[in-house]
């Protein structure tokens, strides 16, 4: 998510205190980018959560944590690199047209990875364990020590 943020500092600053001309001018171009972009973002998200979950019911079922937990972790990560893409239109966004609303768009994006960031109560809710599979997630296997 470093790189998004960079990006989107460097292009903000660079936007904002040096006039620099935009790629795209002309006002309804620029608003069908910015609607593009937000159901583009939209769209790319809610399909990446849907099936995040829908995958981690199917891992849910199988035998054994260590397993549970390496397929979980390859789902979520996919899912990360999905939200990094996501957050990355946004700056090139503020790049070719020069529009502040892409500013927040960017806010957004950034505000959905970290309530999306995967926590050992989210994977456990996730994977629907209980007992002493969910108290070892949960302690991050200092419980059973």
């Amino acid at each position: 998510m470093m790189i998004p943020l960079i990006l989107f500092i460097y292009f903000y600053a660079q936007s904002y205190f040096f006039i620099g001309q935009p790629w795209i001018e002309g006002e309804d171009i620029i608003t069908y980018i910015m609607v593009g972009l937000g159901v583009i973002a939209l769209v790319i998200l809610t399909t990446v959560q849907i099936q995040t979950e829908r995958k981690a019911r199917t891992v849910a079922t199988l035998i054994g944590l260590g397993i549970k937990l390496e397929k979980v972790g390859s789902l979520l990560l996919t899912k990360m690199v999905w939200q990094f893409v996501v957050a990355t239109l946004m700056p090139l966004g503020l790049v070719a047209t020069g529009n502040q609303i892409f500013s927040i768009f960017f806010g957004l994006t950034l505000a959905w990875y970290f309530v999306q960031w995967p926590t050992p109560e989210k994977v456990s809710k996730l994977l629907h364990l209980r007992g002493d599979e969910k108290e070892m997630v949960l302690s991050r296997g200092e419980a059973f020590k």
